[in-house]
């Protein structure tokens, strides 16, 4: 899991810097390798500290989302069929238990019935760990906290491409040596730094995040009907990061 939410989305934001220090490097440049290892130090480091400002996200994401994925699923507000809810809540119950809110528990309560389905998420994510029983769900989170990781890193994404790309414009402008060999060293980095402008101006959103998520939400209910009634409980209750 780490790796891919955690590590990549911080890889994508230092990715130009890095191609600027490889030009810097073939250009054999003592001036520009200086600038271009304190640029993607700095910008790495920058990125570490704030790979994980995605989780910060969620609490803003649900609330504009109605709750979270899981959250809707489990209620009978909203939902086309109460009878569908029904049979979900007595599945979950048969695995976990205890009982669920009923209809009318959660019309005369709201806040008190989404605290139950809360802890009853809680709960099914502790009982679905295993990567290779529940590799789909493990795929979803997977996918679901690098994107909103992403989202997190957007506007420092967006100053680091925006940065490399001044920089790689001045030194293809002001360096020494042939224009063309200028062009061949740097010109990558503008390139990507340029594609990477675009990825997070028009890729990287809320709503992008919200597809894996709301497939995490599917995947787990699927997982109630491979858990069964014997499933063991759960000691410790795992999260996305």
């Amino acid at each position: 899991y780490s790796f891919p939410a955690r590590v990549v989305p911080v890889l994508v934001v230092v990715l130009p810097p890095l191609v600027l220090l490889g030009g810097a490097i073939v250009a054999g440049s003592g001036r520009a390798i200086g600038v271009s290892v304190v640029l993607t130090t700095v910008l790495t480091a920058v990125a570490a500290q704030v790979g994980r400002s995605g989780k910060r996200l969620e609490p803003g994401l649900w609330q504009e989302w109605g709750g979270s994925p899981t959250l809707r699923r489990l209620r009978y507000h909203g939902a086309a069929d109460a009878g569908v809810i029904r049979r979900l809540h007595q599945r979950i119950e048969a695995v976990l238990g205890d009982p669920m809110p009923t209809a009318a528990e959660e019309q005369a309560n709201p806040a008190a019935a989404d605290a139950r389905y809360e802890e009853a998420t809680r709960r099914l994510i502790g009982l679905t760990r295993d990567r290779k029983q529940f590799r789909l769900l493990f795929a979803e989170n997977v996918n679901y906290g690098m994107r909103r990781n992403l989202l997190g890193l957007r506007w420092t994404g967006m100053a680091v491409a925006a940065v490399t790309v001044i920089v790689a414009i001045v030194v293809m402008l002001a360096g020494s040596g042939k224009f063309a060999h200028r062009t061949a060293q740097y010109g990558p980095a503008l390139g990507v730094a340029v594609i990477e402008l675009l990825f997070w101006a028009l890729i990287v959103s809320r709503n992008w995040v919200r597809v894996p998520a709301e497939a995490y939400g599917d995947r787990l209910i699927e997982a109630v009907d491979l858990l069964g009634p014997a499933a063991p409980s759960d000691t410790e209750t795992p999260r996305s990061e």
